[in-house]
């Protein structure tokens, strides 16, 4: 990944101080989050097993399964804190690269599943199942692993569980209904790959939803809630989101089988260790207190940002004082009307630079795994000289066409991927300074 402060000399921002100070509280705010370090500071081996936190699991020997846009940084980090202790892994990515001596990569496929994922499905099928009783599975679960790692249900066919994620994202569903239902169609997900493990299941997360540990990739080595604890009913979501007819029968059909795994291994909530070591709170409060130690009035707002994106970011700037800033993380929906190119976050900054248009305020916009939709950007970071005299930036945002005129406007951020994601940092700066 590239620095967001290298990138300065490729914007065309009027005031360079101000936009460098934006988006060196960005990097503060993913340094926060850097995936290698939280683990390696997470773990610690000791004679007959491993410390995490302040307990120690005992264990004569470790496998290591990793999941998701942070996979290949949380098994480095692993690797350096762990050693020889061990033995053998696989590292589930959303792109190729380097990774530990013991571990196998396998890269699936994002936003959609696709074969890349049923085969990291397999493999990590595989690789758990080899553990034994005196053994702990080390998972390593980070955003953007419901995707990548899939292994359908018996009777169930990947395209099904593609036409549903089809569905859902063109629903503007949220994240937990989405898994949720993604969950009913998968014999990975929602604690049923930890079915499948003999040892003690050790499971570190880098969330980007907060909350709940057992939504992030679909929670595949964390048990679900308890009865009466998950929120509406699966036959409630179906209707809410018009699912289609013969996609929820299977679902209904499938969901009413009786959970036997193959090793039929019922576990319980006090034996396995669960741990968040960061999400998007983290960054964000490292973005705020970067600008606060920079002079301003900065703030992280203390409410996850959620909601239809063009709205959430005229509320933004509406939440931030004259004179101060504040920071925002979360997640959007944006409801695609057009067929331009883009993604949330330049949708969100295109609509903030025509409400900023003239004034000597600017805003940031960025995903901390460094992708924004179906694009090369990350987001953009515009002031009040962005959008011109906003007759062509309104007309681009009605298309959801932000990319180009972000593009030509000097906007855009390239930073390239992350290595790790705990959803979008979003900063409103009115200082005037």
């Amino acid at each position: 990944m590239t620095p967001l402060t290298d990138l300065l000399p490729e914007l065309a921002a009027s005031d360079r101080a101000g936009t460098r100070r934006l988006l060196a509280a960005a990097d503060a705010g993913l340094a926060a989050v850097q995936p290698t370090q939280l683990v390696e500071q997470a773990l610690a081996r000791e004679p007959g097993g491993v410390r995490v936190g302040g307990r120690l699991v005992k264990c004569r020997g470790m496998a290591v399964l990793a999941v998701g846009k942070a996979a290949r940084g949380m098994a480095e980090g692993a690797d350096r804190a762990l050693g020889d202790v061990i033995s053998r892994g696989l590292a589930v990515a959303d792109q190729p690269g380097p990774v530990p001596r013991w571990a196998r990569l396998a890269v699936g496929d994002h936003p959609l599943p696709g074969a890349g994922s049923a085969g990291a499905g397999r493999a990590a099928v595989e690789l758990v199942e080899t553990v034994q009783k005196d053994e702990v599975l080390l998972a390593l679960i980070s955003g953007g692993g419901s995707a990548l790692l899939e292994f359908p249900r018996a009777g169930v066919g990947l395209e099904d569980i593609r036409a549903l994620n089809r569905g859902l994202l063109r629903s503007r569903a949220p994240i937990e209904s989405i898994n949720r239902l993604r969950t009913a169609l998968s014999d990975v997900k929602g604690g049923r790959l930890a079915r499948r493990c003999r040892g003690r299941i050790i499971t570190l997360v880098i969330s980007d939803v907060e909350g709940d540990p057992a939504t992030v990739s679909s929670g595949p080595t964390v048990l679900p809630p308890p009865p009466g604890e998950a929120g509406l009913s699966l036959e409630s979501l179906l209707l809410e989101y018009g699912i289609d007819r013969t996609l929820g029968d299977l679902i209904r059909k499938v969901s009413a089988r009786r959970e036997d795994g193959p090793l039929d291994r019922v576990r319980s909530w006090g034996e396995d260790v669960t741990a968040v070591l960061a999400d998007g709170e983290d960054a964000g409060r490292a973005a705020a207190d970067f600008l606060a130690g920079a002079g301003l009035e900065a703030e992280l707002h203390p409410d996850r940002w959620t909601g239809n994106t063009m709205r959430a970011a005229e509320e933004a700037l509406e939440a931030t004082p004259e004179g101060a800033a504040r920071v925002f993380r979360g997640e959007t929906t944006l409801q695609v009307t057009g067929g331009g190119r883009g993604g949330r976050n330049q949708q969100a900054a295109l609509a903030a630079a025509i409400r900023l248009a003239g004034t000597s305020h600017r805003f940031l916009a960025v995903g901390t795994d460094g992708v924004d939709g179906p694009t090369d950007a990350a987001g953009a970071v515009v002031d009040g000289a962005t959008a011109g005299g906003t007759g062509a930036a309104r007309r681009h945002l009605e298309r959801c066409d932000a990319y180009p005129f972000l593009e030509k406007a000097g906007a855009l951020l390239k930073p390239g991927r992350t290595g790790v994601n705990v959803a979008d940092l979003w900063i409103a700066d009115k200082t005037g300074r």
